[in-house]
């Protein structure tokens, strides 16, 4: 008993440290890219062992909000690190079964479909020049499933780049991996690749007169259609999808 309550004791220490440290950068004590002071002052200053401290310092390394360079020491990071957000959702992608694919879906219809309504309003003629350039690519290669899903990866990555959000855009970035997955599983339908061409045509009309609303419609519509081909499954069943029936639906 007595371990067990030292240890609780020990974990609820590094959870102190970890929130007071968290605190400090939100009060604007500690700026971003402001490097922490020493091991021994921190030790002192806050009154724990060099072992808690090092914990603390490792988790908040692991959530992004920290950068520990050898030799220099500790910093707090001067932008969130995609990695950790993406260790966040590991969890519910790993689970991978309908219910978190469609709660997956929904929330890529909320984000992009601001995204695309922001990029609409604010987007350079640079930024038109590149998706032009991307459509031009992607109408290339309608014939090669694998180059076109990866150029419908990039339309959609450049679109939530040009919204100038930077949140959207770090949001995006750790969910990136997994929407080119199934960009690239849609891919692998003549038809999908189709539509999705047609579709991005549309966007990108809407976006280059600068028609925030009619982007955003077009965009929801697009994604839906996706969504709707999840509804086939039964979303009350917990049981993960194996990737070969993943690729069977997106390529139906």
């Amino acid at each position: 008993m007595k371990d067990g309550m030292e240890k609780i004791k020990r974990i609820s220490v590094v959870d102190a440290t970890v929130t007071y440290i968290k605190k400090q950068i939100v009060d604007g004590a500690i700026k971003p890219g402001q490097q922490l002071p020493s091991e021994r002052t921190l030790q002192e200053s806050l009154g724990v062992s060099r072992f808690t401290l090092r914990e603390a310092l490792a988790r908040l390394s692991a959530l992004g909000i920290v950068e520990i360079t050898h030799g220099k020491g500790a910093f707090i990071a001067k932008e969130m690190n995609p990695s950790s957000l993406e260790n966040v959702f590991f969890p519910l992608f790993a689970n991978q079964n309908i219910q978190s694919l469609i709660d997956f879906f929904e929330a890529r219809m909320l984000i992009e479909s601001e995204a695309v309504r922001l990029c609409a309003q604010r987007r350079t003629e640079e930024d038109l020049e590149k998706l032009k350039d991307i459509l031009e690519r992607s109408k290339a290669a309608l014939d090669d499933p694998l180059t076109f899903g990866e150029l419908d990866f990039l339309f959609h990555n450049k679109v939530s780049q040009a919204a100038g959000n930077i949140f959207i855009d770090k949001m995006m970035g750790c969910l990136n991996e997994y929407i080119k997955k199934y960009l690239l599983m849609l891919a692998n339908n003549p038809e999908n690749r189709s539509r999705s061409l047609v579709n991005h045509r549309s966007i990108l009309e809407m976006i280059e007169k600068k028609d925030v609303d009619n982007a955003g419609k077009i965009t929801r519509k697009h994604l839906n259609q996706t969504f709707e081909m999840l509804t086939r499954f039964d979303s009350a069943d917990d049981t993960p999808i194996a990737p070969d029936d993943l690729l069977k639906l997106f390529s139906q």
